[in-house]
């Protein structure tokens, strides 16, 4: 039995992987396909190319190389390769962004990808529309996995782009779903997988935050010029009410995009991913109503863009929250010194926030700080954190939810004592539960001693 298995470039002990909270095993099975994926792309690099090209409008002589892999980010849902583009003196890199199939449910619930496309490319398409002040990506581009590609209006011919001005305005006129400035394009070259082609936003831009977080972190005037961009962001983002809660959706029969999905969010994705039966259908909404490497900022923590729409959605306004990671700590660790730093963190954002949202007029009647202040108070904020954690929920209702209904020591204890009442057969539930336990430790145990054999 090997010591370790490499897993997201850390060795990883047996001991370590039957400790953690995450599955191991479909963690190692995830790696293993997107190493297969990698694979399959690079063979398909000719068509990719032909893709980029033909998108692009480049001519015979110009540019278009696939860079080769250890160039290629690999994200928690995506893998974005990076093309080379040279038109005569000008030289630039565009991402080819595919989708991971095994990261996205899509053969348990067959579709997820698209849907997830569909709506990335909506909320694009919305903040092009409303949001022209927050910097993102130049879309050019995007084609499914049904087969169906799309092209920016800005790529077409000029007659093509006057034609769908105009028509933009009638459907403006008419009060008609809003018509974004994709158009279908029957003319491209066949490639086998779902993409999304992005503008590549490198250094003359800005760099990822996280590459300077550590350094900058206690540096109190660039960390108020973050809260002042991050502000701007978020209240120009909530500053349009929405009719009810949901994800925008790209309509492949018009290029219109409504608000007609389901909220689709990360923790969704996570859970379909591993089994969870599907509590909602894509097309259901509700009647009622994170990560700083994709935020870009400059050497004085301004921020310059915004690189990653995925995830987006309409929610309750109540869920609006200052974002915990900016004391760069876990939710769950939110708790004896690292609250009151939080606390004095999460003051410091209102009060900027305050000053920033008399510049950003509302469109609703909402006052976005005192619901983010009476959340807080209320604990509210911790409950509606739960709902969006895979593996912190426990944590967060011990420390912060259950303490204001008591302070009692046992009251924990107690309280689970009325999990006999969830449902009928609960002593069943708990040793099915037990056996799966016992039985992912005997797969854990065989798949190191399959790794070992392997390696000998």
């Amino acid at each position: 039995m090997p010591r370790s298995i490499l897993l997201r470039h850390v060795q990883r002990s047996l001991a370590s992987a039957a400790e953690q909270e995450t599955d191991f095993l479909l963690a190692v099975k995830h790696q293993h396909a997107a190493e297969a994926l990698r694979r399959q792309l690079w063979l398909q690099r000719p068509s990719i190319e032909a893709v980029v090209r033909h998108h692009l409008g480049l001519a015979s002589d110009d540019g278009c190389t696939l860079l080769p892999q250890d160039s290629w980010l690999q994200g928690g849902f995506n893998l974005c390769l990076l093309v080379a583009v040279s038109e005569g003196a000008c030289q630039r890199v565009v991402v080819f962004r595919c989708p991971m199939a095994h990261k996205l449910a899509e053969d348990v619930y067959a579709g997820t990808i698209d849907e997830k496309l569909r709506s990335e490319v909506a909320t694009y398409v919305w903040m092009q529309e409303h949001c022209a002040n927050i910097r993102i990506p130049a879309l050019y581009a995007f084609g499914l996995k049904d087969g169906s590609h799309f092209v920016h209006v800005g790529q077409r011919p000029l007659y093509a782009r006057i034609c769908r001005s105009f028509w933009r305005w009638i459907y403006r006129v008419l009060n008609n779903p809003l018509l974004s400035n994709y158009s279908r394009d029957a003319s491209v070259p066949a490639v086998d997988t779902p993409y999304m082609l992005l503008e590549y936003i490198g250094a003359d831009t800005g760099q990822e935050l996280s590459l300077t977080w550590a350094q900058h972190l206690h540096d109190a005037d660039r960390r108020n010029r973050l809260f002042r961009g991050i502000s701007r962001i978020m209240l120009s983002l909530a500053r349009l009410p929405q009719p009810r809660i949901g994800s925008f959706l790209f309509n492949t029969s018009d290029g219109t995009i409504s608000l007609s999905n389901r909220p689709i969010i990360c923790t969704m994705m996570i859970f379909e991913n591993g089994g969870t039966p599907r509590a909602m259908e894509p097309g259901q909404t509700y009647q009622s109503t994170d990560s700083f490497s994709n935020i870009f900022v400059d050497d004085n923590w301004e921020v310059t863009a915004l690189i990653d729409m995925e995830w987006m959605c309409t929610l309750p306004v109540e869920m609006l929250s200052v974002p915990y990671w900016l004391t760069n700590c876990s939710i769950d660790d939110i708790t004896d010194d690292n609250y009151g730093v939080f606390e004095e963190t999460r003051r410091t954002f209102l009060a900027i926030m305050d000053e920033e949202s008399k510049s950003i007029p509302m469109e609703h009647g909402l006052e976005l700080t005192r619901t983010m202040r009476r959340g807080w108070d209320s604990k509210g904020v911790w409950f509606w954190s739960c709902l969006k954690s895979v593996n912190a929920w426990l944590f967060l209702f011990e420390d912060h939810i259950a303490p204001r209904f008591s302070a009692e020591r046992g009251f924990i204890t107690e309280l689970k004592k009325v999990s006999m009442f969830w449902r009928d057969e609960v002593d069943q539930v708990v040793k099915t539960k037990v056996d799966e336990e016992e039985q992912f430790q005997a797969e854990l145990r065989e798949l190191f001693d399959k790794e070992g054999r392997e390696n000998e």
